[in-house]
């Protein structure tokens, strides 16, 4: 059997799990969602996909695959996956989902203390002005402490749940979140206090992490309103997907000091431009969307991925399938 790699895996102990089960393993490096029409005719004999970013799957691509029973993406999104055009074509589609949740909440908190500590503003003054810089942090830029603030999350799941624990348990946060999917136990387990609504969330909370997979229904849920009702000491942090948020009314926001700052680890294009990066100001911390890789979860996502490939191959049901429905009827 054979399995073709859209990019190199996040880690080789997932290409070498593939090669201990005797998969032939084929890697096509894609530098855009669309993958090049010269590569479809190498996708005939495939049986699986392991899909990373920013290659996606089509529907040209699948029906460009006619032995393709399984899709996976490389970490836990999927929404450059045609899911439906994969379920129409009779292929399972696997994601990761948990395996990443602990070092994206981590990363979430880093922000956290970095925007409001000052710390990437405070060591950029200061490798550019040297000690003098130093009183503007005394005054005008003097920092807040995470401790005690009232947290808001947006998205409940794995990673918002584990955002959470960080906070509760290392600077006694009050945690507030919203999720309408998730049943009042689940808030009470993590000593969190529910909200209904997006709003009471941006209205109530200093520090609002957002935690939402991109779908049509998540499209700009958070725009130019919910900033205008945000507190001007709040800061706002999105580590999910891109377009979940309206980034040019978060600059915007961000510019009139409507919200005091913003981390993202997300853009709406991705790879960004260089220009989109540019334009933005010192009170927003943006890294290129590494917020859950690291040497540890590189590898359990890869091997993850691996194994429900091989799973689906040997007629098994994987943990993570997103469409039960195709798989029901094998």
């Amino acid at each position: 059997m054979k399995v073709m790699l859209l990019n190199p895996m996040l880690h080789k102990a997932g290409e070498e799990y593939l090669k201990s089960y005797g998969i032939e393993v084929e890697c096509v490096r894609v530098t855009k969602k669309n993958v090049p029409n010269e590569i479809l005719p190498r996708l005939h004999d495939v049986d699986g996909l392991i899909v990373r970013l920013p290659a996606g799957v089509n529907k040209k691509l699948l029906d460009a695959a006619p032995k393709l029973k399984v899709i996976s993406s490389s970490g836990t999104g999927t929404d450059h996956i045609d899911i439906p055009s994969a379920t129409k074509n009779g292929v399972v589609v696997v994601n990761n989902a948990g395996v990443g949740a602990r070092p994206v909440a981590e990363h979430v908190v880093g922000l956290m203390l970095a925007l409001g500590k000052k710390i990437v503003m405070s060591n950029n003054a200061l490798k550019r002005n040297g000690w003098d810089s130093r009183e503007t942090f005394l005054q005008e830029n003097l920092g807040n402490e995470l401790s005690g603030k009232t947290v808001g999350i947006i998205g409940f799941g794995h990673i918002g749940r584990d955002t959470a624990s960080i906070l509760k348990n290392g600077f006694n946060t009050e945690i507030i979140a919203y999720d309408p999917f998730l049943s009042d136990e689940v808030f009470q387990i993590a000593n969190a206090k529910r909200c209904y609504s997006i709003r009471e969330i941006c209205e109530k909370a200093d520090y609002i992490t957002l935690h939402l997979p991109y779908i049509k229904e998540t499209h700009h849920i958070i725009g130019k309103e919910d900033f205008e009702i945000m507190k001007p000491t709040s800061f706002f942090i999105n580590c999910s997907r891109g377009n979940v948020v309206d980034q040019n009314a978060l600059i915007e926001a961000v510019n009139s000091r409507r919200i005091a700052g913003a981390g993202i680890d997300v853009f709406p294009t991705e790879p960004a431009s260089l220009a989109e990066v540019e334009i933005l100001n010192e009170r927003i911390i943006a890294t290129p969307h590494i917020a859950g890789l690291t040497e540890e979860t590189n590898r359990k996502l890869s091997v993850s991925a691996a194994e429900q490939v091989i799973q689906v191959l040997e007629g098994k049901r994987p943990k993570n399938i997103l469409n039960g429905e195709v798989f029901s009827v094998r």
